[in-house]
């Protein structure tokens, strides 16, 4: 039996969809699942954009919808130490929920955007992806809102072919994660590249991805075919997990020789993952990822053993962007 017959086989024999809380739930494996709940954003509606922690049946566990009329998208949601729920919203900044649903802490930056994370001194990392040449894409700040740290990459890409970029931005960065080094990991998603800077803010390694974007113009090189790379994690093996586009996949790649250790594409074709944007590795070695309409948890054979989708209706395909595991130890997974 061929690996497409296999996955053919895997996408057709799926249990019933079960309906609860707007959700729909296609695929469950219970015994293979990483054991937990799921907080994610949600943009099903574009004029209540919400955060919403379900369980595997998609029943509604908790939720917060920001009081402010929503002006811009909700892009992350990720869950502190002290169980606070830390949003980003496009247009408006950075905001700390309690799960009473009060805002504890606030950065207003309205060029704040994908991606925000509480570091371990109490500091905040955000991007800021629809950037102009030379302003930041990067920024972070202490707890009173001081910027003590930014990136424009001007000194390592103002050159060909990245040097006339004019997109969404020049760089389009979407998400920023510090790394355990105290370098940042930056996903630039119009350059089809991710990169590694220093405290000095110097570009100490990247990894480029090859294609070309018909939206930027840009042709890219390199060893792995993809576009519009989005939301990579360096895992503790040593690897990159990212999620690429053309082809829509995800990809585990090897940081040195960028040898491709796990890819997954869904088994319904390539539109099943258009505005795929994360993938998390869970700690059974499941993947949990977003894609446009639906969140899912691969288990490494390639098998879906969790897939909910998004309420049905309204013209916007991008209604999951993020989401993480909540684990039944109590830890987060993603983010």
């Amino acid at each position: 039996m061929s690996a497409r017959t296999i996955l053919i086989i895997i996408f057709c024999c799926c249990p019933p969809i079960v309906s609860a809380g707007g959700y729909k739930v296609t695929h469950l494996v219970d015994e293979k699942v990483f054991e937990g709940t799921t907080l994610l954003t949600d943009m099903s509606d574009r004029k209540r954009p919400k955060v919403v922690e379900v369980d595997f049946k998609g029943n509604v566990l908790w939720q917060y919808i920001p009081p402010w009329p929503a002006s811009g998208a909700l892009l992350d949601a990720a869950r502190l130490d002290n169980d606070n729920i830390l949003i980003t919203v496009r247009d408006s900044g950075i905001y700390e929920i309690n799960r009473e649903r009060q805002i504890v802490w606030r950065h207003e930056d309205p060029e704040a955007s994908h991606d925000a994370d509480r570091l371990p001194n109490g500091n905040t990392l955000y991007n800021l992806g629809w950037q102009k040449k030379g302003e930041d894409v990067v920024r972070e700040v202490d707890s009173g809102g001081a910027l003590v740290w930014a990136w424009n990459g001007l000194e390592d890409y103002d050159r060909e072919p990245f040097a006339n970029i004019k997109r969404e931005g020049w760089m389009h960065v979407n998400s920023v994660t510090r790394l355990e080094n105290g370098n940042t990991l930056i996903s630039i998603r119009n350059f089809n590249t991710v990169a590694e800077v220093s405290p000095q803010k110097r570009v100490v390694r990247d990894w480029t991805f090859r294609g070309k974007d018909k939206r930027t113009g840009l042709e890219s090189r390199g060893k792995i075919q993809g576009v519009r790379n989005h939301e990579p994690e360096i895992l503790s093996n040593g690897h990159m997990l990212v999620a690429l586009r053309k082809p829509h996949r995800f990809v585990e790649f090897d940081l040195e020789t960028e040898d491709v250790i796990w890819s997954w594409t869904h088994p319904g074709g390539d539109r099943e993952l258009r505005t795929n944007r994360e993938a998390n590795r869970l700690p059974n070695g499941n993947t949990l990822c977003s894609a446009g309409n639906k969140l899912l948890e691969i288990a490494q054979d390639g098998t879906i053993v969790w897939q909910m989708l998004a309420p049905t209706g309204g013209e916007n395909h991008r209604k999951f962007h993020k989401a993480i595991r909540i684990g039944a130890d109590g830890q987060s997974y993603g983010g």
